[in-house]
């Protein structure tokens, strides 16, 4: 009893020793100065470069790497969004820099940093370019209506810089991220003009992001936008996995999901082992060789995922029976709601690459039918379709809707790598296109009916 009597005198006595504490600090203690961000502005002097990962969040730590056409020091470093408005500035040293490691298209450039700041507290998430040139992308934790994926390894894929790029003569297996790119002219006109949307909330990732299920997770759609060409197994697990949780997925990018690449550091790996002449990857595990996703050794169609391939889709701006659009076949689809199309009619988006649903048959009037034997889907349906062409052979690029179980959320497939280029949102039928994909991401997000019947 006279312990429990005392326990509100020693709290007191607790609570006072911690004030006395408190009062004897040093109250003179000086503060960290605040370095001023210098007034001269960089801009003329930056030639180049590279930052040291391609994402980051607000308060993170970000060094760039900045090859200079003289040594400016100290200067103002401006960071842009995608409309070339300045969002915030750093303090920067610039040096002319020399390439110090060897082969820098597989070591990286190896430049010294040239400013290492601080991403700015409430830094809306979004693309944005240091001096208009260096890419980034600033990510956020919040919940989200939707969900863009930037297509990065891509990037990495066809960047020249250092002399070899995964495409080059002779190429390379193995791309660092640590060297300059720019930003990808097929996602362009499609970030600027999603970046307008001020109704909705957006986060944007990284490819690399996306092989971590938390930078989705909170988010009711994702986006793939582009030339998504490359992905490595966990990216496509977790994409799966969103989808069949109930969640939807906007595709705005043809050639998607081709090329299974993985990562070691600041480096991409793919062999691309055509055939035995080819150099050969030497992982052990055959379900992580970086060859095409639709061969059978690693048991993971691309259908599987996006209800389409390029295979069957092939290239659109070659000789063939197409239209440079897709022609409609579903005009009633509330895809299409407020565009007053009929069956036949064409919206012009001039595609690169396709993707391709499974064709069954064509109709008397030469109209594509679904095979979905092949794709064993809940439900799916054909939007519009156009002509192509690959390896001789005819091919069709579909732009599909479809649900792959009865509680798996919604794909909308557009299938080409130009709907969000200068050819597609910024096209002829631009206002269209930017309207079909309003209907589906407001539709998907309200829970209304995409399907026509």
């Amino acid at each position: 009893m006279k312990a429990l009597q005392l326990r509100p005198y020693i709290l007191f006595i607790w609570v006072a020793l911690v004030l006395l504490v408190e009062s004897c600090k040093d109250t003179n203690e000086t503060p960290q100065p605040v370095i001023p961000i210098p007034t001269e502005p960089c801009s003329l002097s930056v030639n180049s470069g590279y930052v040291e990962k391609f994402s980051c969040l607000p308060r993170e730590k970000m060094k760039a790497f900045i090859h200079s056409n003289k040594n400016t020091e100290p200067c103002r470093l401006d960071v842009y969004d995608i409309h070339g408005n300045v969002a915030f500035s750093v303090r920067a040293s610039l040096k002319t820099q020399t390439v110090s490691n060897p082969e820098p298209s597989i070591h990286g450039f190896g430049y010294s940093y040239a400013s290492e700041f601080e991403i700015p507290s409430g830094t809306k998430s979004g693309i944005y370019l240091i001096e208009k040139k260096i890419p980034i992308i600033i990510r956020t934790t919040q919940s989200v209506d939707l969900t863009i994926v930037y297509p990065s390894n891509t990037d990495n894929a066809y960047a020249i810089a250092g002399g070899k790029s995964l495409y080059s003569k002779p190429k390379s297996s193995i791309v660092s991220f640590h060297r300059p790119m720019e930003l990808q002219w097929q996602a362009i006109t499609g970030l600027k003009w999603f970046s307008t949307l001020n109704n909705l909330s957006i986060n944007y990732i990284s490819d690399r992001d996306m092989d971590d299920y938390a930078s989705i997770q909170n988010s009711k759609i994702i986006v793939l936008v582009g030339h998504s060409e490359y992905w490595t197994r966990k990216a496509r697990k977790n994409f799966d996995r969103f989808v069949e949780a109930g969640k939807h997925a906007i595709i705005l990018s043809g050639n998607t999901m081709w090329w299974q690449v993985r990562y070691s550091n600041h480096q991409m790996i793919c062999y691309k082992s055509f055939d035995l002449n080819s150099e050969q990857d030497p992982i052990t595990d055959p379900l992580l060789n970086t060859v095409e996703w639709d061969r059978p050794s690693l048991q993971y169609s691309i259908l599987s995922s996006i209800g389409a391939d390029f295979p069957r889709g092939g290239y659109g701006l070659q000789s063939d029976k197409g239209w440079d659009g897709y022609k409609i076949v579903s005009p009633l689809s509330p895809l299409l709601e407020g565009l007053n199309l009929k069956k036949g009619d064409i919206i012009s988006l001039p595609s690169g690459e396709y993707d391709g649903a499974p064709i069954a048959s064509f109709t008397a009037n030469g109209y594509p039918e679904i095979d979905n034997s092949v794709l064993n889907f809940h439900r799916i349906e054909l939007v519009g379709f156009d002509k192509g062409a690959r390896g001789g052979k005819e091919t069709v690029g579909t732009f599909i809707v479809f649900q792959k179980t009865p509680l798996s959320g919604i794909v909308v497939n557009g299938a080409s790598y130009d709907w969000c280029s200068h050819r597609g949102m910024g096209g002829r039928d631009g206002d269209k296109i930017k309207k079909i994909t309003l209907n589906a991401i407001s539709k998907l997000l309200n829970k209304q009916k995409v399907f026509s019947n």
